[in-house]
């Protein structure tokens, strides 16, 4: 009897520790993954320093968990696909749809938040879609992707550290290019890139796939100035753009006149031009602090205006909490859309 007991003993204290954190890494996986998921890249960080392969798995891992922790939340972004990386002479990415997987080809050598930056910007347009490359200028895609990429990681200094050295040398020497870059900063500060602009590209890019166009550049470029001043609360005399590809308007709520007057004069606006520009597509609701009640009164205006006109509109609606102009603090913020399908015959 003793010899089973001492059997048990020993075998325990073999077993013992190894079954208790077992039971531990268990139970932190079932009651907080995202802590287990960060412990699990440390993990493949460190053993990445002795085998390439493991650098691989590394970076992969923790793009992942980048793309499931924010990228998913802002673009929502249905399934999230395998993430390979393989070593190569030229940086891209590969979406195989079919297999799941999005392939990253990454050259070898770099350190690892640059590695962890160069696979962010060039996975993200394939995420977001495939199509954008094919059909807006690539630098202008690449700086884009740059400027999502550097929101997803800003839970890692050291990563949009190395983002931020890529956004320089994309627009270094490039005035043009720099101010437009600067544009983008506006946008996102506002939150107005996941919520508008990207949303908008996406569209007609699928539309326009897969013809080049350099009118649609153009007219990308008038739409990125027009959200960058709204973005700042300026006052846009003619806040519409008509284009062959972007066909919207906006109406930022902001005067206390307008709002006194029950937001008569937006809902004039919006008549006239939907008037003159009968095949106008989107209609945009911005409105900040104090107004966001009035954004959301004047979206109400709207609806039941299109409707009784015999518009056919699908609506969504976003508050959250954002920059505006110069004020340091967030607060909150109201983006309104409008979607014009199509008028009923009466």
């Amino acid at each position: 009897m003793s010899s089973i007991l001492d059997a048990w003993k020993n075998f325990w204290a073999i077993t013992g520790p190894i079954s208790l954190i077992s039971l531990m890494v268990l139970l932190l996986y079932l009651y907080n993954p995202e802590k287990f998921e960060r412990i699990a890249i440390h993990i493949n960080w460190l053993l990445s320093k002795v085998s390439k392969r493991r650098e691989k798995k590394a970076i992969a891992k923790e793009i992942r968990y980048i793309i499931l922790t924010k990228f998913k939340e802002n673009f929502g972004l249905e399934e999230v696909p395998e993430i390979v990386v393989e070593w190569g002479d030229e940086e891209r990415a590969v979406r195989d749809i079919r297999r799941g997987r999005l392939v990253i080809v990454l050259k070898a050598g770099k350190y690892r938040y640059e590695n962890l930056a160069r696979a962010l910007i060039v996975s993200i347009p394939e995420l977001l879609a495939p199509e954008l490359r094919a059909v807006l200028d690539e630098r202008f895609v690449e700086c884009l992707s740059a400027h999502v990429a550097r929101n997803l990681a800003s839970d890692h200094p050291q990563v949009v550290a190395a983002i931020n050295q890529v956004i320089r040398s994309l627009v270094e020497e490039d005035e043009h290019f720099k101010q437009l870059a600067s544009k983008l900063v506006e946008i996102d500060d506002r939150s107005l890139l996941s919520r508008i602009l990207i949303p908008m590209l996406i569209r007609v890019a699928r539309a326009r796939y897969p013809q080049r166009d350099p009118a649609l550049d153009r007219e990308v470029e008038e739409l990125v100035t027009m959200l960058s001043k709204l973005s700042r609360g300026e006052e846009v005399e003619s806040p519409v753009i008509h284009g062959k590809y972007i066909k919207v308007a906006f109406v930022l709520v902001a005067k206390p006149e307008k709002v006194e007057a029950l937001l008569e004069p937006h809902v004039i606006f919006v008549r006239k031009m939907l008037e003159k520009y009968k095949d106008l597509e989107t209609l945009y609701v911005l409105a900040a602090g104090r107004y966001v009640a009035a954004g959301k009164f004047c979206m109400k205006r709207l609806r039941t205006e299109l409707k009784a006109q015999g518009w056919k509109v699908s609506c969504r609606e976003y508050v959250y909490e954002g920059r505006y102009r110069d004020i340091p603090q967030k607060m909150k913020l109201y983006v309104g859309e409008l979607e014009l399908m199509r008028r009923r015959s009466h």
